[in-house]
């Protein structure tokens, strides 16, 4: 409702709590019950199985593509975050710019080097989502910077862009990973979990990329100022929720059954 609303521009100072921004932090508590209950069922199966994975099972390796993936989430809600700031402050970001613009450089470094290693072991198409997530995290450099068309208003529309599109990156990257998975649904627990737990996100992820695509076609069309930003503010709310929620994923579908640790062990 926040998002999709046309409103008349709201004399309320950001971050005095607005009903749509409440909204929001209501329906994320109703996200972390039911992602909570699937975690829970999860750790339920691992307790009461003597070993884990199931006999048998070849799990989705944490390398390359989820890693790769994980960089471009998290890269998205750096962008997203500071979209909103400069919206708020009327594309001025003051030292915000130089954090960006560094913690960017940092996450394109890191699909560089990703991108480099998967294309050396023949993982060509995880390779590529590096590679071109690494050409929207200079232009969102360009962008923190100043560069070009990224000042005032452009700011924000050039931050908001590259979210939408390195969210829709991690969405082929799930996509592709699940197509060429060496388990499916009915292979095990193990397996059901897997993709119920990544599945819900990525739906979860889509309907983000709905609405911040909705905000940006707003934005476009001048409807947003920094009087006006409750919609923008919602679902940048709702993106840090979906990658705090993928970091959880990552460790614990990923990580601890692929990673070095479970490697040793």
């Amino acid at each position: 409702m926040a998002v999709a609303t046309v409103r008349p521009p709201i004399q309320q100072q950001y971050p005095n709590l607005h009903a749509g921004v409440m909204g929001m932090y209501i329906f994320l508590c109703s996200e972390v019950m039911f992602f909570g209950s699937l975690f829970a069922m999860y750790f339920y199966m691992v307790g009461s199985h003597t070993g884990w994975p199931p006999p048998g099972t070849r799990a989705v390796e944490v390398w390359p593509l989820p890693s790769i993936n994980t960089f471009v989430l998290l890269s998205s809600g750096i962008t997203c975050h500071f979209g909103l700031e400069a919206l708020r402050h009327g594309g001025a970001l003051g030292r915000g710019s130089l954090f960006g613009a560094v913690t960017m450089a940092l996450f394109g470094t890191a699909e560089l080097v990703c991108g480099v290693i998967a294309l050396t072991g023949g993982a060509v198409v995880d390779a590529g989502i590096a590679f071109v997530a690494l050409v929207v995290t200079v232009v969102s450099v360009a962008a923190f910077l100043g560069f070009g068309p990224f000042t005032g208003r452009g700011l924000f529309l050039g931050l908001w862009a590259c979210t939408i599109l390195l969210g829709l990156f991690f969405e082929f990257g799930q996509a592709y990973e699940f197509a060429t998975a060496h388990i499916n649904f009915t292979t095990n627990q193990f397996a059901s979990a897997f993709f119920t737990m990544t599945g819900f996100h990525g739906g979860h992820v889509a309907g983000g990329l709905v609405l911040l695509s909705l905000v940006f076609y707003r934005a476009l069309r001048g409807q947003f100022s920094a009087a006006n930003h409750v919609g923008p503010a919602a679902i940048t709310l709702y993106w840090h929720f979906v990658d705090l929620v993928w970091v959880f994923l990552y460790l614990v579908l990923y990580f601890a059954v692929t990673g070095p640790i479970a490697s040793s062990g």
